[in-house]
């Protein structure tokens, strides 16, 4: 009978010295990083983010496996150098804002510096998924429109989030209105009272009606932003009905949403 003795102790000594760590620190990673993108975006909104989420899970693994490795050699450490190294990680930090230190980007390995740039990515997937949203809304009557109903969408997805969605949803109407007036007075300017003929906006009018409507289009980003960010990928499909009833039947030619529901399609998003 052959005997398997060898293989299965080598199969055996792999898997526990290789395989099961860098499971379970990527895994734990993995936990990290989805508890740490709540309320900011979505680990695998593009590929960009996805490719990102990857490295850092798997320079994760690679760092348990390098750690299980070195383990039986930290008994032959002198003490000295075991004091200094507690000493280090007990010295005072100052705190950077919204950056990591040098240091710390290199005893990890690079992985606290491309969770940095994970994390700008999500960021920059939210606003550009947001932009491409609101790319067909041309006046300020149908913005008002959609963000009413998303505002009674949100409050009723999320309940506890209630004061929140309403501090949005009125600096967004308040930035509606005045887009609206704004629209209004230029329109009166343009109409000559004997024809009841428009005469071509000035520079400045189209100026002033242009930055009204970007800032209303801003505020109104802000609480689709709120929309994306405590969502699902299977509320898009909701969001893209309530952004039909806004808008004209032949105020678009294309998909409602930008290429965010298939995860791994071949199909690049914006950036």
């Amino acid at each position: 009978m052959l005997d398997l003795g060898p293989f299965m102790t080598y199969h055996h000594g792999w898997f526990a010295g290789y395989v099961l760590p860098a499971m379970l620190s990527a895994g734990l990673a993995w936990v990290g990083l989805a508890r740490n993108s709540v309320g900011k975006g979505r680990l695998l909104g593009s590929w960009r983010s996805a490719g990102l989420t990857l490295l850092v899970l798997s320079l994760t693994g690679a760092v348990g496996i390098a750690a299980g490795m070195a383990l039986p050699h930290l008994a032959k450490l002198p003490p000295v150098a075991a004091g200094l190294a507690t000493g280090v990680t007990t010295m005072p930090r100052k705190r950077q804002d919204d950056t990591t230190q040098p240091y710390v980007k290199f005893m990890t390995l690079g992985i606290a510096w491309f969770r940095e740039r994970l994390e700008y990515r999500m960021q920059l997937d939210a606003h550009t998924w947001c932009d491409g949203f609101l790319d067909s809304f041309e006046r300020s009557t149908q913005l008002r429109v959609f963000v009413h109903d998303l505002r009674n969408y949100l409050a009723d997805r999320h309940p506890t989030l209630t004061k929140a969605i309403t501090n949005l949803f009125d600096a967004a109407d308040k930035a509606m209105i005045h887009a609206l007036e704004v629209q209004t007075k230029t329109d009166q300017a343009r109409r000559e009272i004997p024809t009841n003929w428009m005469r071509e906006p000035t520079d400045e009018e189209v100026y002033q009606c242009r930055s009204a409507m970007g800032e209303a289009r801003n505020r109104c980003g802000d609480l689709l932003m709120y929309a994306y960010v405590h969502g699902r990928r299977t509320e898009e499909a909701e969001l893209e009905t309530l952004r039909a009833k806004a808008l004209p039947n032949d105020a678009f030619h294309s998909s409602a949403l930008p290429q965010q529901g298939r995860r791994f399609s071949l199909r690049r998003n914006r950036t």
